[in-house]
């Protein structure tokens, strides 16, 4: 299985009548297993930026395979690793939460990340809308 316009549509979908039953506003990014865009939504009032910020969150957690919030271990001088950070390495490379891998049968699909609530929050809101597809 992988990531389709049609199983994004489904996320979208999902996401928008979640977040309106909250009266919650988001931007929904869905990639694919390497990153790359299949579908984004910015819900009417939610800030212009959370789009692009939604989509960082996404590419960041289907590139690595981990949530976004998880990245920075890397960037630790006392951890061996990339020895990356989000200054320098990538402009798409984020460590805000709100982005997760969608796993399916031991593999990487896709990602998705949200924006438009705290990040306590869009984690949840990623968290509920994967569980719809799985």
């Amino acid at each position: 299985m992988v990531m389709n316009l049609e199983m994004a549509k489904k996320l979208l979908q999902t996401g928008i009548q979640k977040a309106k039953e909250k009266g919650m506003a988001y931007s929904i990014a869905i990639v694919d297993e390497n990153g790359w865009l299949v579908a984004l939504h910015r819900m009417d009032g939610v800030p212009i930026p959370t789009a692009e910020i939604a989509r960082d969150k996404a590419w960041t957690a289907a590139t690595f395979r981990i949530p976004s919030s998880e990245v920075s271990q890397f960037g630790a001088p006392n951890v061996s690793g990339y020895g990356l950070n989000a200054q320098n390495w990538n402009e798409r490379l984020t460590t805000i939460p709100g982005g997760l891998p969608i796993w399916k049968d031991g593999h990487v699909i896709g990602a998705i990340g949200v924006c438009g609530g705290s990040p306590d929050e869009d984690v949840i809101f990623c968290k509920k809308l994967i569980e719809e597809i799985q």
